[in-house]
């Protein structure tokens, strides 16, 4: 059984910005706005953003309405249809046991068509006409026909509700990547070549740029294949700990994984393993665990019973691999601690991906099942599902059962549902913004938008800005929750530093900042009892608004 993490423990993540007014003495009625966009912290590597403006934030999408049109419903007993002829156009009607609906067309104002349908004997209720669309979408990548993989777990249906956003990057630690790829272009931060000790982790095996590819490749380019992140969101921090000859080495895998943690990443894809545990492995493996961070990690290919580490280890997920019938691959290791399962393929149909040298070739393996869920548990954090546990239990929950009835040691939970796990409805937490002020009391909170859009009113003049996802759902600021915010020009999670901002009072100022958890606890938001339960009300009513909205939806 895996194991649920112990809460309790405080280590926040930097504050973010410091707001000045050189407006003077405070004003009793002094107020400023702040607006932006939360984005991934990239290391010493900043990237620049265009945000949107005030107005556009607000802007609703586009609609799904027909225009003018309406569906009527009444009881079917009434002879009304002369009557509503009256008010528009009946274009339809359709009778479903004692009731009938007609599909009205009328430019006339809801309200008055309302209030006129309600003096007509048998009227029960009136709504808008809206448009369905087809819950799976086909990106016109060319190898796109040939990704078997991702129709098996269903990702083109979970891409109507989500493409992920540019909040969450993803370690692989691996062989590196092709950087000169052109289906990989734009979505990496700053990585690390342990091998080689420089920063520059360039793939010089091929097995870390085919892993990338199936979690992150650009989707709907028109070339090359599809990832399941759709590519243009998602960032990925390549860590190379695997030389051109396939091997490397525990240690360098152990510091892969602090630097994956200390670097803003909130999961990490470990497509490799040993037959033997090792105390440090363990440990670093905790060490992400404690902070929120989500392994996801391959099984191993030797065909037996016993799953290799790390994923073997409670705090991970581990992900064995199915051919293109949902048949446990032949060389797919399995035991009781194995997850889910994904596509890995067989020498028949193996898996299409990106590899060294610009090439697009095939691969089989739990090296490639791994990635899969990779990408879809970060599709899942972009939809507000967050926390290792919660996220493996929302993985198994919507599995695919398979083998023998229930869980069992060959198919995990079974095999993952990329759809079915995006729009699960429970574990959704939202992105709080909120302001602190010099006397250490809350001045004002906000919630960001799935884009990690948010507007935020600073009431007093000098105030820090924290973001708090509660990822462990434990409505504390605790283990791997809260965000730190870094300005456009730096700051680095390690020493807590920060970004000095001056606001004038009335002023609404437009700022794009980074963001990334942090090691240094010394800059942590400390609220008193009251202000933190002030805060957790705010997030309670969030949440409460949100499962209020899909159930009338």
């Amino acid at each position: 059984m895996k194991r649920k993490l112990r809460t309790g423990l405080f280590i926040s993540l930097t504050l973010s910005v410091l707001l000045l007014t050189n407006c003077g003495a405070p004003q009793p009625n002094f107020f400023a706005v702040v607006y932006g966009k939360i984005s991934a912290y990239v290391g010493d590597v900043t990237r620049s953003l265009n945000f949107p403006t005030v107005s556009s934030l607000s802007k609703k999408v586009e609609s799904n309405i027909i225009d003018n049109q309406y569906v009527v419903r009444f009881d079917a007993r009434s002879s009304v249809k002369q009557e509503l002829s009256s008010l528009g156009k009946v274009l339809d009607q359709l009778r479903v046991q004692d009731e009938i609906y007609y599909l009205l067309e009328t430019s006339t104002d809801v309200s008055t068509v309302r209030e006129e349908l309600s003096k007509i004997p048998g009227f029960l209720d009136i709504e808008p006409h809206r448009l369905m669309t087809l819950s799976s979408i086909t990106p016109n990548d060319t190898h796109f026909p040939l990704q078997w993989n991702l129709g098996l777990i269903r990702v083109p249906e979970a891409w109507s509700a989500t493409r992920g956003n540019d909040i969450i990057t993803i370690a692989v630690i691996d062989s590196g990547v092709d950087f000169s790829h052109e289906d990989l272009q734009g979505i990496f931060v700053q990585g690390y070549d342990f091998v080689e000790n420089d920063a520059y982790p360039q793939d010089d095996n091929g097995h870390g740029t085919h892993v990338t590819g199936i979690i992150a490749a650009l989707t709907n380019n028109n070339r090359g294949v599809a990832g399941v992140t759709w590519g243009q969101n998602v960032k990925i921090m390549p860590l190379k700990v695997f030389g051109s000859d396939g091997t490397g080495s525990v240690f360098n895998f152990a510091k892969a994984i602090v630097y994956a943690v200390d670097h803003g990443a909130k999961v990490i894809n470990a497509s490799l393993g040993s037959r033997d545990p090792s105390p440090i492995s363990q440990a670093v493996v905790e060490y992400a665990y404690q902070n929120d961070v989500v392994m996801v990690c391959a099984a191993g290919n030797d065909g037996s019973y016993g799953i290799d580490y790390p994923a073997a280890y409670p705090e991970t997920i581990a992900v064995g691999a199915v051919t293109i019938d949902a048949a446990r691959a032949s060389y797919s290791n399995y035991g009781p601690q194995l997850d889910v399962v994904a596509p890995g393929g067989d020498q028949i149909l193996p898996i299409l991906s990106t590899y060294r040298g610009g090439a697009y070739v095939y691969s089989l393996g739990t090296s490639m099942a791994a990635p899969h869920v990779t990408g879809i548990v970060a599709l899942m954090i972009s939809q507000g599902i967050v926390g290792v546990e919660n996220i493996r239990n929302v993985l198994r929950a919507t599995a695919i059962d398979l083998g023998p009835s229930g869980y069992d040691i060959y198919y995990g939970a079974g095999l993952v549902d990329a759809y079915a796990a995006v729009t699960f409805e429970d574990g959704w937490e939202p992105l709080i913004v909120f302001s602190v002020d010099e006397n250490g009391k809350l001045d004002n909170m906000t919630v960001a938008n799935g884009l990690g859009q948010f507007v935020l009113e600073v009431k007093k003049p000098r105030v820090k800005i924290y973001a708090w996802l509660d990822f462990d759902g434990d409505g504390q600021l605790s283990y791997g929750d809260l965000y730190g915010y870094y300005g456009y020009v730096g700051g680095k999670p390690s020493t807590g530093s920060a970004i000095v901002l001056t606001l004038n009072m009335f002023e609404n100022r437009q700022v794009n900042f980074n963001v990334a958890p942090i090691v240094d606890t010394s800059n942590r938001p400390n609220l008193q009892a009251q202000d933190m339960q002030i805060l957790t009300n705010y997030k309670r009513s969030i949440v409460e608004k949100h499962y209020l909205k899909l159930k009338n939806r």
